[in-house]
């Protein structure tokens, strides 16, 4: 290692310890290409989530979904799809009007990664709900997916 270079990791060092802070090495930045289709995946996200259009919306979650929402009595629910479609497919077969929308959206991507977090509002028959939003993305063979999703009402 060069003097510089030992200088430098010095003064990192001592800054974090001194602050607190932890300083990382920025990572690659994404790809332009992918840019588009996260955005297009966000879009059916809630463009997709009405009853005509559920079969539709659920290719945009992976076979191996995990959803976690904080539950009014402390404990912290966990579902797979299978569980969780089976939730919004009843939901929506009760014939209520429902929809979602997403605001504030933020999405930090990585390599074939992003990260999204957004404040929603969940529309039942007029009434909205407010809430925060978590989706873990990925890019794979089936293009881009939701493998993991967290959200809670903000009550």
């Amino acid at each position: 290692m060069t003097p510089n270079r030992l200088l430098t990791c010095a003064a990192v060092l001592t800054a974090a310890l001194t602050t607190g802070a932890r300083q990382e090495p920025a990572g690659p930045p994404p790809s332009p290409a992918s840019r588009p289709a996260v955005r297009k995946l966000l879009d059916d996200y809630t463009r997709l989530y009405a009853g005509p259009t559920l079969q539709e919306w659920r290719r945009l979650l992976h076979p191996r979904l995990a959803v976690f929402d904080p539950r009014p009595d402390g404990s912290v629910r966990a579902r797979g799809i299978e569980e969780f479609f089976a939730a919004q497919e009843a939901y929506f077969a009760s014939g209520r009007a429902i929809h979602e929308r997403l605001e504030h959206v933020r999405v930090e991507e990585g390599r074939r990664i992003a990260r999204v977090c957004a404040d929603f509002v969940f529309v039942d028959e007029g009434r909205e709900r407010p809430g925060k939003l978590g989706l873990h993305l990925a890019e794979g063979e089936a293009g881009w997916q939701v493998v993991g999703i967290l959200f809670s009402y903000d009550e």
